[in-house]
């Protein structure tokens, strides 16, 4: 390439508005993507809300849900539904591995055991799977 190509490419960069909700920030307990916040609350959960009605948005369990729900809104994608159910999906997955987990810590059979270990890492496979399913809501 020229010189001149590269800097008229380099000065358009410059120049293109850039979309604020590429760049999420964090300040205090909340993290602001565009017109939306999502703040985590001592209870676990984690809050969105618009920023400009100062409503609340929705309630996640997960905060990567809260984050995809904030980033879809700022970009004015309507994916709400389908995220929500994600975070639902999460929330059912992982307190059932926290149930397995706890129950194979105090089973003394060792059957049982076997049988609690195998439900534990197939919901905790099936959690990665939606985590990752999630993912594709945050980064596109």
């Amino acid at each position: 390439m020229t010189d001149n190509n590269l800097l008229k490419e380099l000065q358009d960069l410059i120049n293109k508005q850039i979309d604020p909700t590429m760049f999420p920030y964090v300040k205090g307990n909340s993290i602001r993507i565009g017109k939306y916040i999502v703040r985590s609350k001592a209870n676990g959960f984690h809050r969105v809300y618009c920023c400009e009605t100062n409503k609340l948005i929705d309630e996640m369990f997960c905060k990567s849900s809260a984050v995809a729900l904030a980033r879809n809104l700022a970009k004015g994608r309507d994916n709400a539904k389908k995220i929500v159910e994600l975070d639902k999906d999460i929330q059912k997955w992982y307190n059932d591995c926290v149930f397995y987990k706890h129950s194979m810590d105090v089973s003394k059979d060792d059957m049982r055991k076997e049988i609690l270990e195998t439900r534990y890492d197939i919901a905790l496979d099936k959690t990665s799977q939606v985590r990752r399913e999630l993912d594709k809501y945050i980064y596109a």
